[in-house]
């Protein structure tokens, strides 16, 4: 069955324009893309989730059909998730990859879920020191002088640690095009992960069902995040996806919705 994306708008709280788009019949859940990174990237993962799932797929302000506001912080993302679960209905599920995963736990941290499941894959955490740290000046050095192409490289290989040599392989990939015009947003982002500090602990009053994905071929600090979390959040279990790496979800779309089919059943 084809499952055409029908395309929507919403408010968030201090007004913010948010473009979703809905595809698929079936429980609703909530998909929070990552930084340089949109909608768009999840339609081939939607194409096998909407078998089983209603998806509301939103742009994250800043980019794509979504407008913006100068005035930023993690307090309006979760803002934004909280408009877009109003749009899909008690019961959502909530998806968050990567720092959209970071913007859903701390939803949930604060406001619950109403008889739904978060799903994280891969959150970056502060396990084992800042995520920009003392890298974020060169990144934004970068940013500010136009040079974008250089920005991602930096943010990759410093902020993800996808190791140097990978660069050209990545370079190659339609992938990279599509991420270049997206890396301002990302600063702020970073600026934000590195304020929430290294202390975990206030997870541990999630009671939401949780379930965490993470590739065994990520990045090490990526595949710590989402193990030390799961061993923090009660209940909460985890799955490892064998040679799969932080966009297992557009290189393996039918075995990631496999494992987000099996985290809510």
């Amino acid at each position: 069955m084809t499952h055409d994306p029908i395309f929507a708008t919403t408010t968030s709280a201090d007004g913010t324009e948010l473009g979703y788009y809905r595809r698929g019949s079936g429980p609703a859940v909530v998909i929070t893309h990552g930084s340089v990174s949109d909608a768009n990237q999840w339609l081939p993962a939607t194409d096998f989730f909407a078998e089983h799932f209603t998806c509301y797929v939103f742009d994250r302000r800043g980019r794509g059909r979504s407008g913006d506001n100068p005035a930023y912080g993690l307090s309006v993302e979760l803002d934004d998730i909280a408009a877009m679960i109003a749009v899909a209905g008690p019961g959502s599920h909530l998806l968050g990859h990567s720092y959209g995963a970071v913007c859903s736990l701390n939803y949930v941290e604060q406001h619950g879920l109403d008889g739904g499941t978060l799903i994280l894959f891969e959150p970056p955490l502060e396990v084992d020191g800042p995520i920009g740290g003392k890298n974020l000046p060169e990144f934004r050095a970068a940013i500010e002088a136009g040079d974008l192409d250089a920005a991602l490289e930096i943010g990759l290989t410093k902020f993800v640690r996808i190791p140097v040599e990978a660069m050209p392989i990545f370079r190659a990939t339609p992938l990279w095009g599509a991420l270049v015009p997206l890396t301002p947003t990302w600063t702020r982002e970073i600026e934000e992960l590195d304020a929430l500090g290294d202390d975990l602990r206030p997870y541990a009053s999630i009671t939401t069902p949780t379930h965490l994905i993470a590739g065994t071929a990520t990045t090490p600090f990526l595949y710590q995040s989402a193990h030390t979390l799961a061993g923090i959040i009660p209940g909460a279990r985890i799955t490892d996806l064998p040679d799969r790496d932080h966009v297992a979800h557009v290189v393996d779309p039918a075995g990631f919705a496999d494992a987000v089919l099996a985290a809510v059943s």
